[in-house]
């Protein structure tokens, strides 16, 4: 692997200093107090000194990352574990919103119909083929998701989100490069309970309705069903002129979008007939309808004062200000393809199911084995254009599904012992269909793909207590993938490859001193990988194959390697936790988009070497002079640049501005990475207090910060975002038993808009002359007000 420039490695090593210092600094606090420290929490995260004024503490948060229970600050990983109560009290309801509470992770929608975008530390994924794994992985209940489509699996009647940042290679079944979002349902509980909820989010004139019943069913069996459904206006203003006035437009049949409707539900059982045996079976659906997709991107630069190209027009938005131009469809497209709607309303309808069986059985008193069954699915049927105007030029018609099935056995000792130890196989069977139609102008492209694949994944973890505090732990993951691919009914064999193979070994080393008892430093190196596979881009390829020219349209694994330093420690009589980590990171073959000014196509380009590197920090606190008062905060420092990076020139680049003309590639040596702020942070807060003897209120507030970042990875000239600031607060009222609350919860109320992906508009710009710039974006303000009934 490439070896970073001593820029890169001065800066690692300050990064390690400072947290030296401020490990140094917290562990000298936490001895100076030691003779009158908090005793350690217990499992149920109560303490052993009854004397102990608990409610002035931080509950003990337990995480899985090492697939065990384990206290959050014990784990040798960088991780934020946001419990439910926070993801409930802050309207944290999908992915894309759960993402702004970590300053690292960056999840978006984008403007292809399948998904979106996960990043983290600023390591993402191509965001041009719906076939490629993302670097940041998904868990849900065990089973590992890394189709970005999972983003739109709306998220609720969650018990906790993990997320762990970095390279994660050894205990999550398949690689990870970029990090995991692991997220638990909730648990059914051991007492009858239920909850009724209401809500309405004003600016996208959103309805919403939630309830859960959960309990025993017998003896031994608990269960708990969850459904949600939501009907929105959408949030984002449409402007499309009159055909009297730009002669070819078409009038979207609303002015607001995208309108989306939503049913979500989820169900689990929890079968313990005896304390050796354990079966958990959950499952959860989500079938959404969207009108449109597209709707979410708008043109947000114009060289030359106008949109260009056949759909644009003179006067024509192109800010970043959630106002777009977006058309409907003719209805005439029908005629060509039954996938284009009769009534000319873009759409994309989502079916997605996951299944999850999870058994744990213990073999010995010393010996359990845990087996993970996992089955998802997506249907997905879309039409809409890409002409981000009011005359609809490049449109499509798309199927995809995608089915996964996995299996996951692990056997392990008792973690108390000193020389603890797990094995491990994870194996995956994969299909991913896609078929589309292109209508551009008169002509008519449509493609096939289908591309299968398996996985055999096997493991070993040692973990072994040098002395009381020091400990080691590593182990390595082998990985062998095959994927095949066919293009069309036949017609193409012998013009591009049929399978590519890839084999990986992923070793993992961990030092973990325990400064304190509640006071933990750790030093790891990792390694991790992401395999390759086979682009459906879906214009160029079948074209090409068409006109008889042989290809090749697979990518390259992805690879990295790196070391994190971390420390995490309660103080201040558990009132304070703070955490923080200094990491570096080398990539090789980084997987990521780039337009091809060649084949008028976004390509998915290996990229030869990249390197993160950063220092980040978090804390909470609740302080014992100030009852009822939370804090949190986290800030992250993030240099993530190529270190070896030629795609082809953009529209209109000139060698003045770095192309080399001869080779139509420019080269990147030193830029930063798509979606990957040099800084972000976050801080937020909230107050329960009392209004009489009967009623209770709480009010919450946030700040989010992210500096300038580059929209893609072809570092374009004006699709940058510029860095922003948004704010959200909250207010809610409720009865001392809160049995019922009523909360007003404020998102984004600066009403800011950022880039979450850019790209040139298709048909725009040409050799000299520079394309216009559209991105996809987030979602402006939220007002919304929500009703709960939970008797308790």
């Amino acid at each position: 692997m490439k070896q970073s420039n001593n820029s890169s490695l001065g800066k690692s090593a300050a990064s390690i200093l400072v947290l030296g210092f401020l490990a140094t600094d917290l562990v000298a606090v936490a001895q100076e107090s030691e003779a009158g420290a908090a005793p350690v929490a217990d499992q149920a995260g109560e303490t052993e000194d009854e004397s102990t004024d608990e409610t002035r503490q931080l509950g003990v948060v337990y995480v899985s990352a090492r697939k065990r229970q384990e206290r959050e600050i014990d784990v040798p990983v960088a991780i934020t574990a946001l419990p439910a109560l926070e993801i409930d009290q802050r309207g944290l309801s999908n992915l894309t919103e759960l993402s702004t509470a970590v300053p690292e992770l960056r999840i978006s929608d984008n403007t292809i119909t399948y998904g979106g975008n996960l990043a983290m530390r600023g390591i993402s994924s191509a965001t041009s083929t719906a076939s490629v794994d993302q670097a940041v992985t998904v868990n849900i209940d065990g089973v590992p998701v890394s189709y970005a489509g999972i983003i739109k699996l709306g998220q609720f009647d969650l018990g906790q989100v993990e997320v762990l940042k970095g390279p994660q290679a050894l205990y999550f079944g398949k690689n990870s490069t970029g990090g995991i979002i692991s997220l638990t349902s909730a648990a059914p509980t051991e007492e009858f309970d239920y909850r009724v909820r209401g809500e309405y989010e004003i600016e996208s004139r959103q309805y919403a309705a939630e309830s859960f019943i959960s309990g025993p069913l017998a003896e031994g069996v608990l269960g708990r069903l969850a459904v949600r459904y939501s009907d929105s206006e959408g949030w984002i203003e449409n402007e499309v002129p009159d055909p009297s006035v730009v002669p070819g437009a078409i009038l979207p049949e609303n002015d607001r979008g995208p309108a989306t409707r939503e049913f979500l539900a989820k169900g689990s059982l929890f079968i313990e007939p005896s304390s050796d045996f354990s079966l958990k079976l959950i499952g959860g659906y989500s079938d959404t309808e969207t009108d449109g997709n597209y709707i979410t991107s708008q043109r947000i630069y114009c060289p030359n004062g106008q949109a260009q190209g056949p759909f644009g027009y003179p006067g024509q938005n192109c800010e970043l200000d959630g106002v777009t131009t977006h058309s409907d469809l003719p209805p005439s497209y029908a005629d060509i393809d039954s996938r284009f709607p009769s009534d000319g309303v873009p759409y994309t309808n989502t079916e997605q199911q996951v299944l999850v069986a999870d058994l744990d059985y213990q073999v010995t008193d010393d010996i359990s084995f845990n087996s993970i069954t996992g089955f998802y699915n997506v249907n997905l049927d879309a039409a809409d254009h890409v002409s981000n105007g009011a005359i609809p030029f490049i449109a499509f018609g798309s199927s995809v599904e995608k089915t996964t099935y996995s299996q996951e056995f692990r056997l392990s000792n008792d973690e108390a012992n000193r020389f603890n130890w797990m094995l491990g196989l994870f194996l995956q069977d994969d299909e991913f269909v896609e078929k589309q139609e292109t209508i551009i102008g008169v002509l008519t492209p449509s493609a096939d793909f289908r591309i299968t694949g398996d996985t055999m994944s096997p493991f070993v973890q040692l973990g072994y207590e040098l002395t009381d505090k020091l400990s080691i732990s590593g182990g390595v993951r082998y990985t062998e993938e095959t994927k095949q691919q066919m293009i069309g009914n036949g017609e193409f064999d012998g013009l591009y490859p049929r399978e590519v193979e890839f084999q990986n070994w992923s070793p993992e080393l961990t030092l973990s001193y325990a400064l304190t008892p509640d006071a933990n430093v750790y030093l790891a190196y990792k390694e991790a990988y992401k395999s390759g596979g086979f682009q459906t881009e879906h214009v160029a390829i079948p074209a090409a194959l068409a006109a008889g020219t042989v290809l090749d349209n697979s990518f390259q694994e992805e690879e990295t390697e790196g070391f994190e330093i971390g420390a995490k420690m309660f103080l201040l009589d558990q009132s304070l936790r703070v955490s923080a980590a200094a990491y570096q990171f080398e990539y090789s073959e980084l997987q990521l988009s780039s337009y091809d000014s060649v084949l008028v196509a976004t390509i998915i380009n290996n990229v030869g070497a990249a390197t993160t590197e950063g220092i980040e920090a978090d804390f909470e606190y609740r302080p014992a002079s100030l009852d009822g008062l939370r804090l949190n905060g986290a800030v992250a420092y993030n240099n993530a640049t190529f270190d070896e990076y030629s795609p082809a020139c953009y529209n209109g680049q000139t060698a003045a501005m770095g192309c080399d003309l001869a080779t139509d590639t420019q080269d990147l040596t030193g830029e930063r990475l798509p979606r990957a702020p040099e800084w972000s942070a976050t801080f937020s807060g909230a107050y329960e207090g009392a209004i009489s003897s009967a009623l209770d209120y709480r009010i919450n507030a946030g700040v989010q910060y992210s500096s300038e970042y580059e929209g893609n990875s072809d570092v374009i000239p004006n699709s940058q975002e510029d860095g922003y600031v948004s704010f959200d607060a909250g207010f809610a009222i409720m009865d001392k038993d809160k049995v019922w609350e009523l909360a007003f919860i404020g998102r984004n109320l600066s009403d800011e808009y950022w880039i979450s992906s850019s790209y040139q508009v298709p048909v725009t710009g040409s050799d000299t002359t520079l394309s216009d710039i559209a991105a996809t974006h987030n979602r402006g303000r939220q007002l919304m007000l929500r009703l709960t009934y939970h008797p308790q």
